[in-house]
């Protein structure tokens, strides 16, 4: 007990990741705050309040209503309109269509929908810690970078995110030669969804995959939830706003509303009694608005994530962009001349797309100043010398493990 204390006393601050971007976040941060409150608050209204309230004949005693609030709680009501007989026996087929049985479980699909929107989020975090970058170590340096108030530290942490990734975009290469190779090559640098580690396109790749994922969790979000709570329509949110301008009351809607009935049976010695009593579900007045602006809601993540996803596929994509972006930059900084030739080398040779992504997240959640100063970082540690001797080292490399692994099939 006393090592968990001094564990938990130990523990500073929460730590909150920033490998993605403010989309990303909407759908995996903000989704799940919004949906973890909303189930507070309906699951104090059910355990605090009074979800439900039936009116009773005159004979029953309190501990009578009790019973019939209880069991009409834990049991399936049913909507009828006002002008609809109440049938005197038992609830029919037909009748059964309207029952309304899903208000006892709303905090669990609350919380169920809030696992399935970080579940896109902890799949890029599985995918890039094993990029061979650590680009959550790299996005820490970059925070130092932007929040130090010493030339010192703020140089230290540029250095450290230079050496990191220039360790990366050297080492994950591929250094064998042969036909396929070079079409492996122009494939990766023509369509950034082909490829992998050793052609400069894995972290974008994982990236824009999980961005597609965010969209169809989004779009399996709005189904689910039609299905759970027994609606028909197929847009349930057009199908409300079209009930208001229609100038309908929402106290008449067949999903979420305010009055119900309910039957049971009371055992009394050995006769059963069996009545049909009508109940308030004043719980209703948070569901309805609350599904309705969830609904809502994942319709606006669908649309802004799939734009989100065409903005970063046309970066990715369009060379002459990335060109140009690096060439800001540097122009920026003041760097010294650069020949077009040697910049385009630069960016598709040298950082490549994953390079690009890596800079692009920097700018957009630490600033154009940080990434400017590790792209310049990078720019100054940029040796053609030194790229050509890398991969030589590399081919020979390859060369004495085909060497090796030809001898030891020989011995066997």
């Amino acid at each position: 007990m006393e090592r968990l204390l001094k564990s938990v006393l130990n523990v500073r601050e929460f730590k909150l990741h920033v490998d993605d971007d403010h989309v990303d976040r909407l759908s995996h941060r903000v989704t799940v705050i919004i949906l973890v409150c909303f189930a507070f608050i309906i699951s104090t209204k059910q355990f605090v309040g009074v979800p439900i309230s039936c009116w009773c004949p005159a004979q029953f005693t309190p501990s009578h209503r009790e019973y019939a609030d209880t069991v009409c709680w834990v049991s399936n009501t049913y909507y009828l309109l006002t002008d609809e007989e109440i049938p005197k026996e038992r609830l029919s087929t037909e009748k059964k269509k309207q029952v309304v049985c899903y208000y006892q479980w709303a905090p669990l699909i609350l919380i169920f929908q809030a696992i399935l929107s970080f579940i896109p989020c902890q799949i890029w975090r599985f995918l890039n810690q094993r990029s061979g970058v650590n680009l959550c170590t790299v996005m820490d340096a970059a925070h130092v970078c932007s929040e130090a108030s010493y030339l010192e530290v703020r140089e230290k942490a540029i250095r450290y995110i230079v050496n990191h990734m220039d360790r990366y975009l050297l080492s994950q290469r591929e250094f064998r030669t042969g036909c396929m190779i070079r079409i492996k090559h122009f494939i990766a640098k023509v369509c950034c969804l082909v490829g992998g580690r050793l052609y400069g396109n894995y972290l974008i790749t994982a990236y824009l995959s999980v961005k597609i994922l965010y969209i169809v969790v989004a779009v399996v979000q709005l189904m689910l939830m039609e299905v759970f709570l027994g609606i028909e329509h197929c847009w349930y949110g057009a199908y409300v706003v079209d009930k208001l301008i229609k100038g309908q009351k929402w106290e008449q809607s067949e999903r979420f509303p305010r009055v119900t009935l309910c039957e049971f049976e009371l055992r009394q010695q050995a006769r059963v009694h069996y009545h049909i009593v009508q109940c308030a579900l004043t719980i209703n007045l948070f569901n309805e608005k609350i599904f309705v602006f969830v609904w809502f809601w994942f319709v606006f993540l669908v649309i802004i994530t799939f734009i989100n996803v065409l903005k970063w596929l046309f970066r990715s994509l369009y060379w002459p962009g990335q060109v140009q972006y690096v060439r800001r930059r540097l122009r920026a900084f003041d760097v010294a001349q650069r020949e077009p030739s040697v910049l385009a080398k630069f960016t598709e040779n040298y950082l490549r797309r994953d390079g690009m992504f890596i800079l692009r997240l920097i700018s957009m959640n630490m600033g154009e100043v940080v990434a400017g100063e590790a792209l310049c970082g990078l720019w100054n540690n940029y040796n053609p010398d030194k790229r050509l001797m890398v991969e030589k080292h590399g081919r020979r490399h390859m060369e004495r493990m085909r060497i090796n692994g030809a001898k030891k099939v020989e011995l066997v």
